[in-house]
C-alpha cells in the first residue's frame, strides 16, 4: 500500500469518526455499513448541510440513504486503493469557497454558524470525488451519439438546426507575470475598442501598440460554447471588439471578423449533449451503487 493509499484510509476513518465530538446522547448508532457506524448526529448534520447548500429540507430517511451511499463510496475507494489525500480534499473545499466568493476559512466559519462541522461537507466532497473516478473508470468514456442529440432537439420542437459560426481574432495586452497592472491594460484595451472598426486595418493598428499580440484568426460555433459567451459574441458587430477580460497571459479581447449561419448545427447542441452525458453518468452511477449495496452488510439498529 502506497502512502497515498494509506492516507486515504486514514483520511476516511477520520471523517467517519467526525461525530465523536458530539454529545453522547447524539451518538446513537442507527446503521452499520460494513462495520462503519452512522449515528443520529451524522443524520442531523447531513440534513443541516442539505438545507444550507441546496436551500431545501430533506427527511431523516433521505439523509440516512445519502450517508449509506457515502460510506459505500469511500469504502470502495479504499478497497480499490484509489489515489487521494488531504490536499485533494482541501483543493475541492477551496474551489467551493472560491465559487461562493469566500476563503476556505470563511466557508468553515459559515458552516460553524449554521451548527455544522466542515468535516461533514469535506466527507461528502471526498465521497463524490472518489466515486466520480470509480464510475468513469468502470463505464469508460461517455458516448453521446449525434443521433441522440438530434432526437432530443426534435423533442424540443427544433427541426431546423442552425448555428452561428464566428471568425475571431484574439488580441492580447500582455501583462508580465507578477506585474499586476491589469487596470492600466484594461483601460488601454477599452480605448482600442472605441477606435477599432475593421479587422484588417485594426490588426495593423494594433501591431504598433507596445506589448500587444495579435494572434491568428480562429473559428468557433455557437453550438460549442456556453450561453453567456454566445450572448457576448452575438452582441458584438462585425469589425468590432468584444469587452476585454483578464486572461492568463494578460488582458484579452476578440475582434469579430465574421459571422455566418451554419446548417446542421444547433445553438442548444452543447447544452443537450452535456445533459445527455450527465444522464448517462447518473444512470451508470445508480447501477453501480445498486450492485455495491447488494454486496454490502447494512445492519439497522433501530
Amino acid at each position: 500500500m502506497t502512502f497515498r493509499h494509506f492516507f486515504l484510509s486514514a483520511l476516511a476513518l477520520a471523517f467517519l469518526a467526525l461525530g465523536s465530538g458530539a454529545p453522547a446522547h447524539a451518538q446513537q448508532i442507527i446503521v452499520m455499513v460494513n462495520g462503519d457506524p452512522i449515528t443520529t448526529y451524522d443524520v442531523s448534520q447531513r440534513q443541516r448541510l442539505n438545507q444550507m447548500i441546496e436551500r431545501k429540507s430533506m427527511t431523516s430517511q433521505q439523509a440516512l440513504d445519502d450517508l449509506i451511499d457515502e460510506r459505500i463510496k469511500i469504502q470502495q475507494a479504499i478497497r480499490l486503493k484509489m489515489d487521494v489525500d488531504q490536499k485533494d480534499v482541501d483543493r475541492l473545499f477551496a474551489s467551493v469557497a472560491e465559487r461562493s466568493g469566500r476563503t476556505p476559512e470563511q466557508l468553515s466559519a459559515g458552516f460553524k454558524q449554521q451548527g455544522l462541522d466542515d468535516r461533514t461537507f469535506k466527507q461528502k466532497l471526498l465521497a463524490d470525488y472518489v466515486w466520480g473516478q470509480y464510475v468513469r473508470a468502470r463505464s469508460g468514456t461517455v458516448n453521446v451519439r449525434d443521433a441522440d442529440v438530434i432526437a432530443a432537439l426534435q423533442k424540443r420542437g427544433q427541426t431546423q438546426m442552425i448555428a452561428t459560426e464566428y471568425t475571431l481574432m484574439p488580441i492580447v495586452f500582455v501583462v508580465p507575470r507578477n506585474a499586476g497592472n491589469y487596470g492600466a491594460r484594461l483601460a488601454e484595451a477599452n480605448a482600442l475598442r472605441g477606435r477599432f472598426t475593421d479587422c484588417d486595418a485594426g490588426a495593423e493598428m494594433v501591431k504598433s501598440l507596445k506589448e500587444v499580440v495579435v494572434r491568428p484568426k480562429v473559428t468557433r460555433l455557437s453550438s460549442e460554447m456556453p450561453a453567456p459567451l454566445k450572448q457576448v459574441l452575438d452582441k458584438t458587430e462585425v469589425g468590432r471588439l468584444t469587452p476585454p477580460e483578464v486572461a492568463q497571459s494578460g488582458v484579452e479581447t476578440f475582434a469579430m471578423c465574421g459571422k455566418r449561419e451554419v446548417r446542421g448545427e444547433s445553438s442548444q447542441k452543447k447544452e443537450i449533449k452535456d445533459e445527455l452525458s450527465s444522464s448517462q453518468f447518473t444512470a451508470e452511477s445508480k447501477r453501480f451503487m445498486a450492485e455495491l449495496r447488494k454486496q454490502s452488510l447494512i445492519e439497522y439498529r433501530r
